[in-house]
């Protein structure tokens, strides 16, 4: 288990400025991955209305089952790691794990894990770069038939992060545009 408060900026990306973004940032396919999420959530949206999500997320050798839960202006990220086996088992059952960390932390929200359904998916090609102030992410994610672009940067400090992201738009001439969760970007589109 792991527990962590995710400090993010996003923007979203035109597939110009990603492509561009690739090259400048000299990455290529050996500094990406994919990854599937597949959301879950109450028939009545216990979770979006608490502002909260829960993902099970598939990589090629592993799997993690993550709760993301306000943290003041941040994300608690609560994580309990998964076989890929264990994950398609619930997958296939569209249930979740009933025990472990992100069960106890949904027992503190009141939800239920058996009240939990699949409710969607999403995949995305995931291209990282680590710097000193961070680590820079470039997604381009799919789902039903919508491709979208997005850049990322995750940080230890909210301060610190703000300053250089927006520099680093600035310096990319790419404008800054405010940029919904891919779990609401998905469900939009279902």
């Amino acid at each position: 288990m792991t527990q962590q408060v995710e400090i993010e900026f996003k923007n979203s990306l035109t597939k110009t400025e990603y492509t561009n973004l690739l090259k400048d940032l000299n990455l290529s396919e050996s500094d990406c991955y994919t990854q599937e999420n597949h959301y879950y959530d109450t028939k009545d949206w216990k979770l979006k209305n608490k502002h909260s999500a829960l993902r099970i997320r598939l990589f090629a050798a592993s799997a993690e089952l993550t709760l993301k839960t306000p943290y003041g202006e941040d994300l608690l990220e609560t994580t309990d790691s998964l076989s890929l086996k264990e994950a398609q088992q619930f997958l296939n059952s569209k249930t979740i794990k009933t025990d472990g960390y992100v069960a106890n932390k949904l027992a503190e929200l009141q939800i239920d894990p058996k009240n939990l359904r699949l409710f969607g998916s999403l995949t995305t090609k995931r291209c990282e770069k680590k710097i000193p102030q961070g680590l820079i992410v470039l997604d381009e994610s799919s789902y039903g038939t919508n491709k979208d672009y997005e850049l990322e940067f995750e940080t230890a400090s909210r301060a610190i992060g703000k300053v250089y992201f927006e520099q680093f738009l600035k310096k990319h001439s790419i404008e800054k545009r405010p940029t919904k969760n891919k779990i609401v970007r998905m469900m939009e589109s279902i």
